[in-house]
C-alpha cells in the first residue's frame, strides 16, 4: 500500500504536468495559405497576440488574447473593421476607424508574442488572461493602443472558479 507522501507526489505530478502542457500549433485552415494572418499557424489557440498597425504616418501597436483559435478572435476583429457597428469593441477597431475616416492607408502585422494553454487556476483566471498583463505592460508606451483598464480586467473565458470535485 502507498504511503501519503507518494500519493500526494503523484497526485501534484500528474496536476502540474496538465497545467504546463501547451497546446500544439493546430496549423492553418486557409483557403488560400499565402494570405494567413499568422503565415500558417492560424489555428493557434490559447495565445496572446500582437497587432502592429503601420499608415502613412504612424505605427501603433495592440497586444490582444485568444482564449479559442486565433482564427477566431481574427475573424471577430476583422468584422469589426468592416461593420461600423462593431466599431467601438476593441481600442484597435476603434483606432482602424480613425485612420479609415482620414483615408489613410493602413496595414496590420499579426504574431505570436506566448502560446499558453487555458488551464484555469485557483485565482479564477486563465493563463492567457495572466500571460497578456506582462506583455501589455512591456509594450506600454505612447504606440500602443491598449488602455490602462485592461491590466486590472477580470478574466472573460468563464466567470466560474475552478470547480473542485472531490473523489470518494
Amino acid at each position: 500500500m502507498k504511503n501519503m507522501k507518494s500519493i500526494i507526489k503523484s497526485h501534484n505530478s500528474q496536476i502540474t504536468k496538465k497545467a504546463n502542457q501547451v497546446p500544439s500549433t493546430k496549423g492553418c485552415n486557409c483557403r488560400v495559405k499565402e494570405t494567413c494572418p499568422l503565415r500558417g499557424k492560424c489555428m493557434t489557440s490559447a495565445l496572446v497576440y500582437k497587432a502592429s498597425v503601420t499608415s502613412n504616418t504612424e505605427s501603433k501597436s495592440y497586444i490582444g488574447l485568444s482564449g479559442g483559435t486565433f482564427k477566431q478572435r481574427f475573424n471577430n476583429h476583422t468584422k469589426s473593421f468592416k461593420h461600423d457597428k462593431y466599431e467601438k469593441e476593441t481600442e484597435l477597431s476603434k483606432y482602424v476607424w480613425q485612420l479609415k475616416r482620414k483615408g489613410s492607408n493602413h496595414s496590420i502585422h499579426w504574431e505570436i508574442l506566448k502560446e499558453s494553454n487555458t488551464h484555469r487556476r485557483d485565482s479564477g483566471q486563465c493563463n492567457p488572461c495572466i500571460e497578456e498583463k506582462p506583455e501589455t505592460l512591456r509594450a506600454k508606451g505612447p504606440n500602443t493602443l491598449n488602455n490602462k483598464t485592461e491590466l486590472i480586467s477580470k478574466c472573460r473565458h468563464g466567470r466560474k472558479p475552478p470547480s473542485r470535485t472531490k473523489k470518494k
